[in-house]
């Protein structure tokens, strides 16, 4: 089997690793399922709303998985348009609207100065093993943040990689005799 290197096909593995960085934090909160109430630090709670949004990543993820690798590498324009949807309405809330509403509330410098100190490759890579939100600092949320906007950069990116493959490409239909 013989390997081609087009636009199509980096665009397909790039948008399958990007999906399958949602994955353990899918699992994560899908595998609180036997906690009603989460407890919070200042002696409260509140409702378990981790465990639907886990399972719904991941069905999300399965989603776009299955249209990657079946009809998307088949040039389908549907399949293109079934992940820009998830492009625009699952990924782009989660990593980028987060960063937004967050440089909005906190203001540019003082978010950009706490950033700054914990630009690593280890903070980037503690983004995607990440414990739930709640029992994290507010630095490292930010990191994980402008992680979720590295991501949706990637993924765009790869997503208008084939563009030309999919609208632009004249498609011959058999001949039947």
């Amino acid at each position: 089997m013989k390997l081609r290197c087009s636009a199509l096909s980096i665009s397909t593995i790039l948008l399958t690793l990007c999906l399958a960085t949602f994955v353990p934090d899918g699992l994560r909160d899908a595998s609180t399922w036997k906690m009603p109430v989460i407890k919070l630090p200042c002696n409260g709670g509140m409702e378990n709303y981790f465990m639907p949004f886990g399972i719904i990543s991941l069905g999300i993820v399965a989603i776009g998985l299955i249209v990657l690798w079946t009809e998307y590498r088949q040039r389908e324009c549907r399949a293109w348009f079934v992940m820009l949807i998830i492009l625009l309405c699952f990924v782009f809330p989660t990593g980028v609207l987060q960063l937004l509403m967050r440089m909005h509330v906190a203001g540019w410098r003082p978010a950009l100065e706490l950033f700054e100190e914990d630009w690593t490759l280890k903070g980037l890579w503690g983004c995607f093993m990440r414990p739930p939100l709640y029992s994290v600092e507010i630095k490292y949320a930010l990191v994980m943040s402008v992680a979720g906007l590295l991501r949706f950069l990637v993924m765009l990116v790869a997503l208008l990689l084939p563009v030309k493959a999919f609208f632009w490409n004249k498609h011959t239909p058999a001949v039947i005799h």
